[in-house]
């Protein structure tokens, strides 16, 4: 997977978002009056980047499936919010996969370097986010086992999801070097804005083609 998703149901999905960017605006403002971490890639703005997905999926869904699918677009960001113990409790249960991974890896000492620390505490955060909208989405729609099958579909493609992000991350930081020159990217802080972005965007991306594949196998009945 490269930036452009093929799945039409994604493509749909993506194509709606792309048009509708003020929604995600607006709830980016509402979740951010909660306070948090307001980074690119702080719990508020996942929040929203996940609700926008929500809206984004109830508005191109089919009309056998739309009702259920646009009611839980509407509540989303509200249902996050109000389940943001059961996230903690998936983050914790992410946490500790991920630093027994990294340990492996890279060592014992992995935990220990701040940089590694701190791409490992954002790629648990996002993925225990997911996990709890995905159990929304399969509750809302009463779709059994919908959360599972679109986990298990994310765990088979994280090459494409790593190639996602770096993708957003190299054309950012081309974008930023044809606005301001090559030391427009010289700040730590605007290498670290840009890969956050990139980081968030890219598993947007990458949850909805896991729905999109997930409700079009659904249907099928496989």
């Amino acid at each position: 997977m490269t930036t452009r998703v093929k799945h039409p149901t994604a493509q749909a999905i993506l194509g709606w978002m792309q048009a509708n960017p003020g929604n995600l605006r607006r709830l980016l403002d509402e979740v951010a009056t909660g306070g948090g971490d307001l980074s690119p890639a702080g719990d508020p703005s996942i929040l929203a980047h996940l609700a926008f997905v929500a809206e984004a999926v109830g508005a191109t869904a089919s009309p056998t499936r739309r009702e259920p699918l646009e009611e839980f677009g509407r509540t989303a960001a509200a249902w996050l919010v109000a389940h943001a113990a059961d996230v903690d409790a998936a983050i914790r249960e992410v946490g500790e996969a991920h630093a027994l991974e990294a340990m492996l890896q890279f060592g014992p000492a992995a935990g220990d370097d701040p940089t590694n620390r701190k791409v490992i505490d954002r790629r648990v955060r996002i993925i225990g986010w997911t996990n709890v909208f995905l159990t929304g989405l399969e509750t809302a729609t009463g779709n059994a086992g919908l959360a599972m099958r679109a986990r298990e579909w994310m765990a088979d493609h994280q090459t494409e999801l790593a190639e996602t992000i770096f993708s957003m991350d190299r054309r950012a930081k081309e974008a930023e070097r044809a606005r301001g020159g090559e030391d427009a990217i010289a700040d730590a802080g605007v290498v670290n804005r840009i890969g956050q972005a990139a980081v968030v965007q890219g598993n947007v991306r990458f949850v909805v083609a896991a729905i999109a594949y997930t409700l079009d196998t659904t249907a099928q009945g496989a």
